[in-house]
């Protein structure tokens, strides 16, 4: 399963270069690099969502791959950004103190996959639409367990336990969507209603919710927040997102749909079919380059769980 892994990021990969062409003269939008890394010792706790690692890179280039074809342009009026995502997910129970099963908590799981996505804006409307493909795998060859691991060493923490009975490993094949609207647009204030859903081997779910933004910025559907030419050399602003989610699967939780094997899996009957989350930060961008520092919180996602949050920090680079 980790050669998997590895053989989907080569061909992706050798799919971009394969596929590159001289990029359209008309429509050159900006490129990007973006790192996220999502803690909840950021919120003093260690259980749920304990970790998460994304790195993003965004190039007009990447339109050529042939899993771009899988994706789905807004109209023929938007700006497209095509890119690839790599990203990592770990997940405990509420303590990682035991080394048996707690039947009445969430499983030990980890989750790594490769993603083709494409965020199509059209500013004269107001609206944009973000389609994403995952490629990946669930389980031990995802090496959250060494991870979490190597940190508490360093930092001279406790062993993690448990992670011996974790989300045995399967395959992850998911789509996602997700189609935003303006309802309030002004030069310092902005306040977005979104529809999403995901469906695959990982999650399937449906969501709607809303985006607020406030203090000095790019407008949302211009480009991604970053311009390399761009008049606003400085910009500081705070972003609010809430969110209602209704759930149908969550791999994380019940396990892989190809391999059925895993130790213990929260029974069906458990799963929160109506979950809440929302996140609060504050951005501030110079010339090229943005720093994000924000905190993220969502409603128990199976009987007897608790809410949870974890802090994000980010960086982006536009060149």
């Amino acid at each position: 399963m980790g050669k998997l892994y590895q053989i989907i990021i080569v061909l992706i990969l050798i799919g971009n270069i394969a596929f590159a062409q001289t990029p359209d003269s008309i429509s050159k939008p900006e490129s990007y690099i973006k790192l996220n890394y999502d803690n909840d010792f950021f919120s003093a706790t260690d259980r749920y969502y304990t970790q998460g690692i994304q790195f993003r890179v965004i190039n007009r280039f990447i339109k050529y791959s042939p899993f771009s074809y899988a994706l789905i342009l807004l109209n023929k009026h938007a700006k497209n950004y095509y890119g690839i995502n790599i990203e990592q997910d770990c997940f405990t129970p509420k303590s990682i103190r035991y080394d048996t099963i707690n039947y009445l908590e969430r499983p030990f799981a980890a989750t790594a996959f490769v993603s083709h996505f494409l965020i199509s804006l059209d500013a004269d409307k107001k609206q944009s639409l973000e389609t994403q493909l995952d490629l990946g795998v669930i389980g031990p060859c995802a090496r959250c367990e060494d991870e979490q691991k190597a940190i508490h060493k360093a930092l001279v923490n406790i062993r993690p336990l448990g992670w011996e009975a974790q989300i045995a490993a399967d395959y992850i094949i998911n789509y996602r969507a997700k189609y935003e609207k303006a309802i309030i647009y002004t030069k310092y204030a902005e306040l977005m209603a979104n529809v999403a859903v995901r469906a695959g081997t990982l999650y399937t779910d449906g969501a709607v919710g809303i985006q607020a933004r406030v203090g000095l910025f790019t407008p949302y559907f211009k480009n991604l927040g970053l311009e390399k030419n761009g008049a606003k050399k400085f910009k500081l602003f705070l972003v609010v997102k809430a969110n209602a989610r209704a759930v149908g699967y969550n791999a994380t939780m019940q396990g892989g749909v190809f391999n059925t094997n895993s130790m213990f899996r929260v029974p069906t009957g458990d799963i929160s079919r109506f979950v809440y989350d929302g996140m609060a930060g504050i951005i501030l961008a110079i010339h090229r380059t943005s720093f994000e520092y924000s905190r993220y919180y969502i409603t128990p996602e199976f009987v007897r769980g608790v809410d949870h949050g974890w802090g994000r920090v980010a960086i982006t680079v536009c060149f």
